[in-house]
């Protein structure tokens, strides 16, 4: 069990797309809208399932490119760089309420937060805003996971996840614009 998140981070990203576009996209086209993410190398859908009452749950695992240093890679296991993502999406109030936990750490690392979606622009745009916290479980760092350093790897973790909030929202307009994906640094690798 995590203890409480101390981290709250809140961002926003004015979007040129209309509300119900941009929340039609986020729940049900989030593998192809991250497709369009700088940095991410998938995300699969696990589960999609509504309850009849205005609400839908979603399960997304999200996987990073692993662009690590040579050196680092021998240390950081490609798949410790993978999340999942549980989402319970209100229809009513345009609200989604998650919690995202990573592997790295053996789970320890956890996030949660809500992502509210707004008119704005006169009802031709839309402001996207997110709360974030971070929380890292006791005993994850051992001797080591109190005080600073447990603090730093929280905020850490809260700016990045943040960050990617924040360029999921700007895929979000490449997506419904035509879906053409972000070009990376890295060549794609080959599937057999």
């Amino acid at each position: 069990m995590t203890e409480p998140s101390r981290v709250s981070l809140r961002r926003m990203v004015m979007l040129r797309v209309p509300p119900d576009r941009v929340w039609a996209a986020l729940r049900d086209d989030l593998p192809a809208v991250a497709a369009c993410m700088k940095g991410i190398d998938s995300v699969t859908r696990l589960e999609h399932a509504g309850n009849g009452d205005g609400v839908v749950s979603t399960v997304h695992e999200w996987r990073a490119q692993t662009s690590l240093p040579a050196g680092m890679t021998r240390y950081v296991d490609g798949d410790a760089l993978t999340w999942v993502e549980r989402a319970h999406w209100h229809e009513r109030a345009l609200e989604s309420r998650w919690t995202v936990e990573s592997r790295l750490l053996a789970g320890s690392l956890t996030g949660t937060g809500s992502t509210r979606l707004e008119s704005a622009m006169g009802g031709r745009g839309s402001r996207l805003s997110f709360e974030i916290s971070a929380s890292l479980g006791s005993g994850a760092l051992g001797p080591l996971g109190a005080g600073r350093l447990k603090g730093g790897l929280e905020d850490a973790a809260a700016t990045l996840l943040a960050k990617t909030l924040q360029e999921l929202g700007a895929a979000v307009e490449v997506f419904i614009a035509g879906g053409v994906r972000v070009p990376t640094a890295r060549a794609p690798a080959t599937r057999t």
